[in-house]
């Protein structure tokens, strides 16, 4: 009996402890499984964020991936503004095509969030300014205006005094890119008619000729050596005639690569004996693309324009898009000449008709015995209205684009109203920087006018913007 007494005691000792492991083992799994689970819900809290991050990051990214030059907040980033699609027109309800264009590019990029950051609004903005912005002049295209304008009179660098002889050649861009549409006809079959037109108004005595480039064989990599050495004279250097012209323009359509430089070489080839001390050499190179031979168009130029020939080297951009643009406007400015963008044939034949000016004066002047061309009959404030006019009518487009594509993107549900007044805040800033350069240079131009080239050309350097601005 007392050995049973004295298991009992015993026993229940042992029991209690195996009790209290056991609960010492269940908290523990408990604990386990909740520092599990709480691990669990961190990691997904992590993973949500990430996740957020990452689609924060793509819209960025995706805009940040396409190169593009920010909004501008400066003079000098206005005047390198690249153009968007629309050339020179407004982009809105009343042009269904243009608008879905632009539609279709928003809707490619990746959604922007109702609680878009900061970062990812301005990237958006960024893409969508791109799309609609339009091409504003550098102020120094007045002063490139007024030395051609200023041609034949006593004002006039020796490069655009009249000489006894007066050559015209027009180089033209035969590539492939000359096939794309520019409104209801390509810009090669509005090139060839405005081209046409304006060599059909030159005085009988000045001798003309056309030059192509680019308009053999196809944009492939196999074609590219027979391309790029397909320049030609089709219409030989002299008086127009009507019928050999339009057969000449007729030989050729858009095709292959885009040799400027070697175009250029040709063209210095073709005019060595034509020394600039006896004739007035003119040159009008247009282009709407950039060279795509390996050739250096900028060297070719500057060697062209050194040589005895002295030409008048005028580059037209025909539709071109920003890094077009600044190769054709480094090929006009290594040689002294003009460099304009045009969109259309309407702003081509714009361009051509202030040359027809001056050559009814230079006719004028070889009749008159050479007498001298009274500066005062030049209308040098041309280039003035010009430049006020692009800045005035692309500015009032550009406010009505963007109004009308927000717009738009509320009722296509690609942005919130929020999001278009922050837009729109956006647009307002750079509209208020186009209008005050504007006012700036008109109000210049306009104390400058009557003093002369010289000081007008000091004047712009003392105005111009620092880059680094």
């Amino acid at each position: 009996m007392k050995k049973l007494n004295l298991f009992l005691p015993v026993s229940l000792a042992f029991l209690l402890v195996a009790c209290q492991e056991s609960e010492q083992e269940t908290e523990q799994q408990e604990a386990e499984q909740q520092e599990t689970e709480e691990a669990s819900v961190s990691e997904g809290n992590t993973q949500t964020e990430q996740t957020e991050e990452k689609e924060e990051n793509d819209l960025i990214s995706v805009v940040e991936a396409k190169n593009l030059q920010n909004p501008p907040s400066t003079e000098r980033e206005l005047f390198n503004q690249p153009s968007g699609i629309s050339s020179d027109t407004i982009i809105d309800e009343r042009e269904p095509e243009l608008a879905e264009q632009v539609l279709e590019e928003m809707r490619s990029l990746p959604v922007l969030p109702e609680d878009a950051t900061e970062e990812e609004m301005d990237a958006y903005y960024k893409y969508f300014y791109s799309l609609v912005a339009f091409d504003f002049p550098d102020p120094q295209t007045v002063i490139d205006q007024m030395r051609f304008q200023l041609s034949g009179t006593p004002e006039a660098d020796p490069q655009y005094q009249f000489k006894e002889n007066y050559n015209i050649e027009i180089i033209l861009d035969a590539s492939g890119s000359m096939a794309e549409m520019a409104g209801s006809s390509t810009r090669m079959e509005q090139a060839k008619s405005e081209i046409n037109t304006f060599l059909s108004k030159v005085p009988e005595e000045a001798n003309i000729s056309l030059r192509v480039y680019g308009h053999e064989g196809t944009g492939d990599d196999a074609d590219k050596a027979m391309s790029c050495g397909a320049i030609e004279e089709v219409y030989e250097r002299g008086p127009y005639d009507e019928a050999a012209f339009n057969e000449a323009l007729n030989r050729f359509d858009p095709a292959g690569w885009t040799p400027v430089a070697g175009a250029l070489e040709s063209a210095a080839e073709s005019f060595s004996d034509l020394d600039g001390e006896e004739n007035t050499n003119l040159i009008y190179l247009v282009s709407d693309g950039i060279e795509t031979c390996n050739g250096d168009p900028v060297a070719a130029a500057e060697s062209f324009a050194d040589s005895h020939i002295s030409p008048i080297i005028n580059v037209i951009g025909f539709g071109a898009d920003a890094e077009t643009q600044e190769q054709l406007r480094q090929v006009a400015d290594s040689a002294d000449g003009l460099f304009t963008n045009v969109n259309n044939a309407e702003e081509l034949a714009a361009e051509f008709d202030q040359t027809e000016e001056i050559l009814l004066r230079w006719e004028e002047w070889k009749r008159d015995a050479k007498g001298e061309v009274v500066s005062e009959s030049l209308d040098t404030r041309a280039a003035i209205v010009k430049f006020s006019l692009a800045y005035h009518d692309n500015s009032t487009r550009q406010v009505s684009s963007v109004r009308g594509m927000l717009r738009m993107m509320v009722e296509e549900g690609l942005i919130t109203r929020d999001q278009q007044k922050y837009f729109q805040s956006k647009s307002d800033e750079i509209d208020d920087l186009i209008n005050h350069t504007r006012e700036k240079y008109e109000e210049e131009f306009e104390k400058m006018r009557d003093a002369g080239l010289a000081e007008m050309e000091q004047r712009i350097e003392e105005l111009a913007p620092d880059e680094a601005e």
